[in-house]
């Protein structure tokens, strides 16, 4: 009987150790899912800008909607409202999340309502001070997924991003790599530095899965010099899909890589080589490089260099080839030397080469002939009138019709017949003389005065070959901003007066 009983008691006791252990044992967390390393490669349609099944906004959801501690984004233009929903939906699971922007970009009313909104469910945003007379820009495109995952590219988070500009998304699994990552967030975040006051503190050389890649943080990793060591080390091929060339250096190094026979060969952005600093022209008057065709834009900042070789490269990021993209912005540039990435891009660059020289050119062909491309958005835009922009590169066209409507779905009425001569004749991309014209470049446009401001216009254009007319356009969209009001003669005499 006594044994039973001091056996029950050591049993007794033994329990309620276990219950006080259990009671001061730390919670656990949640679970750390280590994912193997991997590289995955994405690129926008913008030849099928309104297919679903080819926007991969997709992919960058999922990876938002998979988190499960902590995300930290370093983004530029935001408007996309399934991924802010995606960012909400985790906040509210607890996922941690902090956001740096540019303060321009915060103040723009067509992103300020993303961020506000953010804002408003308790996401922090971090406005960028990289202040001076030029205005430099946090620039970057990057986001970090609970430490060990990467979304980084060319692709801002905005609907034209996604569907009607050329745009390539790189994410990366590798915990290396996010942590090189999460320090230059860190530095802008949490240290308030930015531009040339941030300092050089991350790794820049890793493997992942078995592949090498170099990461440049701008400005600090000095990428210009990194770009132009590789295009100094091809031997056979370069292949470049940009948005802005301007910087001179790499240019120069471009420049000595023809002259010792390897391939170049580019598809520019007609905004971006419209450009006053540009250096796109030499390459097309040289028959290196040919102006895109797209209604949206060629927002890459790739280049593939040796697809064929022992070592091929891709150079990819959010850094425009420019003076500030690779010297001032808060920017990031990855070289990836693997022949899967190599090919992927290779890919790419085919698809908007041929578009450019051969697709759309020939669209007018049949009968009835393709609608000509309106150009999806702008930077030319003035008060009193809305104008609109299309490319006049279809070969066989005789003349476009412009219809108009005020509300998407129309009905649409004649504005305008314009003839094919009209329409080249109206391009204003010509630089001081006519000698620096935009060769290959066939972006027209029309000024419709005839609209009244606050109203929204909705506008599609034809092709016509002869008689014969192609179905509408995409439509293009603009609302009539009022001419800006006269100054005050009073106050501004007054003011002259006490200055």
């Amino acid at each position: 009987m006594k044994r039973s009983l001091a056996i029950a008691l050591l049993v007794l006791l033994a329990a309620l150790v276990a219950i006080s252990y259990m009671a001061k044992r730390p919670k656990p967390k949640t679970p750390v899912i280590v994912l193997p390393e991997k590289i995955s490669f994405f690129f926008t349609d913008p030849l099928r800008p309104e297919n679903p099944s080819h926007c991969i906004d997709t992919i960058l959801i999922g990876a938002i909607d998979a988190s499960t501690r902590c995300i930290d984004a370093a983004i530029y233009g935001f408007d996309r409202t399934n991924i802010l929903n995606a960012f909400l939906r985790a906040h509210q699971r607890g996922v941690v999340i902090r956001i740096v922007t540019e303060k321009d970009i915060y103040d723009n009313p067509r992103y300020r309502p993303t961020y506000q909104a953010m804002q408003e469910a308790g996401i922090p945003v971090k406005l960028d001070n990289n202040v001076s007379k030029y205005e430099y820009l946090m620039h970057n495109k990057f986001i970090v997924i609970d430490r060990h995952r990467v979304w980084t590219g060319s692709c801002n988070l905005t609907y034209a991003g996604f569907t009607y500009n050329g745009n390539d998304a790189v994410l990366i699994d590798s915990r290396d790599l996010a942590e090189a990552y999460t320090l230059e967030f860190e530095e802008m975040f949490l240290y308030n530095r930015w531009g040339e006051r941030k300092s050089d503190n991350n790794e820049e050389l890793f493997s992942i899965g078995g592949k090498k890649v170099e990461l440049y943080i701008s400005p600090s990793d000095m990428v210009e010099t990194q770009v132009i060591k590789k295009i100094d080390s091809a031997r056979s091929s370069i292949f470049l899909a940009m948005f802005y060339l301007t910087n001179d250096h790499i240019y120069t190094a471009i420049k000595r890589a023809i002259e010792r026979g390897v391939t170049v060969k580019a598809v520019l952005d007609e905004r971006g080589a419209s450009n006053n600093h540009s250096e796109a022209l030499k390459l097309v008057r040289n028959e290196n490089g040919v102006i895109d065709a797209l209604s949206g834009l060629v927002h890459h900042k790739f280049c593939v260099i040796d697809k064929d070789g022992p070592d091929p490269i891709v150079i990819t990021g959010s850094a425009n080839w420019s003076r500030a993209g690779m010297n001032y912005n808060d920017d990031n540039t990855l070289i990836i030397h693997d022949r899967s990435a190599a090919d992927a891009y290779f890919a790419q660059w085919c698809k908007l080469c041929d578009d450019a020289t051969c697709l759309y050119p020939h669209s007018a062909d049949t009968s009835p002939p393709e609608p000509p491309r309106v150009t999806y958005h702008h930077y030319n835009r003035g008060p009193c009138h809305a104008r609109i922009e299309w490319n006049t590169s279809q070969i066989a066209a005789t003349s476009y019709n412009l219809y108009r409507s005020e509300t998407p779905d129309g009905p649409y009425e004649l504005v305008a017949n314009i003839s094919k001569k009209e329409a080249l004749k109206s391009s204003d991309y010509q630089k001081a003389e006519e000698k620096d014209g935009m060769e290959g470049s066939y972006y027209a446009h029309y000024d419709d005065f005839d609209v009244s401001p606050g109203i929204t216009y909705y506008y599609v254009l034809t092709t016509l070959v002869g008689d014969i007319e192609s179905s509408y356009s995409n439509v293009y969209s603009e609302k009539i901003q009022p001419a800006p009001a006269a100054p005050n003669t009073f106050s501004l005499i007054w003011s002259t007066a006490n200055q």
